[in-house]
C-alpha cells in the first residue's frame, strides 16, 4: 500500500508535461535562429545584415550619380558641338532654289569695279544674312522669294544684282528699261531710289522714279528718254505701261517686288496681275 502511493507521487501531471514541451520547443527554436544567422549573415533581421544592406545601397546610389553626371556632361558637350557644327554649316552653305555657296564679303562676289567702289563708300563690307542668301542667286539669274525684316539689308540685296545685270548687259539710255523695282508706298519707293542712286554712282546706267502724286507728264518724258532702272509704285507704273508711248520695256531683264505682302494688303492685287501679264517672261524677285 505504501509502495503504490510513492509511484503516484513520481508520475507528472498533464500540466507539467505540457509546460516542459513548450520550454523544449523554445529552446529548439532559439538554436535554429542562431544557426540560421551563422549561415546567412546578410539576411535582414540577422546580426549586422541591415547595416550591410544600407551600405551596399548607398554605394550603388553614388555610382549611379557619378554615371549620371558623366552622361550629362557628354550630352552637354555633344549638344554644344552640334550647335557649332550647324553654325559652321549654315555659313558654308545656304539654300535659295538650290545649293549655293554663301560668302561673307562683298569683295568675294565678283562684282564690277564701279559697284564695289560704290558699296565700299556706302560703308558696306560684309553681307547680311538675306544678302548672303539672295545676292548670289540673283547674280546667277535665278528667281528668288525672300523674307526679311526691316533693317536686314534686303533693299541692297535687290539692287546690287539689278545694277550688275544692267552693267553686264551694257544697257544705255536707248536700250530702255532693264529693271523695274516695285514698292508698296511712295515713301519706300523714294528710299529705294536713293539707295539705287548711291550704288549707280560710278555707273553710266540711268535711274528713274515713278510714284503716286507726282507729275505724270514729267515722268513720261524721263521714261521715253531712257530709264534703265525704274523704281515705281503699282498704280502709276501700270498707267505708264498702258499709256506712255515710247516706253521701251521689251528689253526688261528683271522685275523686283519689295514688300510684296504690303502690296497685296494695300489692294494692289489687280494692278499687279496686269503688270505681271504685260511683263511676262522676265526674272522675278519677290521680297516680303
Amino acid at each position: 500500500m505504501a509502495v503504490v502511493e510513492e509511484k503516484k507521487k513520481l508520475r507528472a501531471s498533464p500540466e507539467e508535461v505540457e509546460t516542459k514541451k513548450k520550454r523544449k520547443r523554445k529552446q529548439n527554436h532559439g538554436k535554429e535562429v542562431a544557426e540560421n544567422e551563422e549561415e546567412n549573415p546578410n539576411q535582414i533581421g540577422a546580426g549586422g545584415g541591415e547595416e550591410k544592406e544600407k551600405e551596399e545601397l548607398n554605394s550603388y546610389t553614388k555610382k549611379d550619380e557619378k554615371k549620371a553626371k558623366k552622361k550629362k556632361s557628354r550630352n552637354v558637350k555633344t549638344e554644344k558641338e552640334g550647335e557649332e557644327g550647324e553654325e559652321k554649316e549654315e555659313k558654308k552653305m545656304v539654300k535659295s532654289g538650290g545649293e549655293i555657296d554663301s560668302v561673307e564679303s562683298f569683295e568675294l562676289l565678283g562684282l564690277s569695279e564701279p559697284t564695289l567702289k560704290a558699296i565700299q563708300e556706302m560703308g558696306f563690307s560684309n553681307l547680311t544674312q538675306i544678302q548672303a542668301r539672295a545676292v548670289p542667286a540673283l547674280l546667277k539669274g535665278e528667281d528668288v522669294l525672300g523674307v526679311a525684316g526691316t533693317g536686314s539689308g534686303k533693299t541692297v540685296a535687290l539692287l546690287i544684282p539689278a545694277v550688275e545685270r544692267l552693267f553686264n548687259d551694257h544697257f544705255a539710255p536707248h536700250s530702255g528699261t532693264g529693271v523695274i523695282v516695285i514698292c508698296p508706298t511712295r515713301e519706300l519707293a523714294i528710299q529705294t531710289h536713293a539707295v539705287a542712286k548711291d550704288i549707280l554712282k560710278y555707273h553710266s546706267q540711268t535711274l528713274g522714279l515713278v510714284v503716286d502724286g507726282s507729275d505724270g507728264n514729267g515722268e513720261a518724258q524721263r521714261i521715253v528718254g531712257g530709264v534703265n532702272l525704274l523704281v515705281a509704285t503699282p498704280s502709276p507704273l501700270l498707267d505708264h505701261l498702258q499709256n506712255t508711248k515710247g516706253f521701251i520695256y521689251k528689253n526688261l531683264k528683271c522685275l523686283m517686288i519689295d514688300e510684296a505682302d504690303r502690296i497685296l494688303e494695300a489692294n494692289f492685287e489687280e494692278e499687279m496681275k496686269q503688270i505681271i501679264k504685260l511683263l511676262a517672261k522676265v526674272m522675278f524677285a519677290w521680297f516680303a
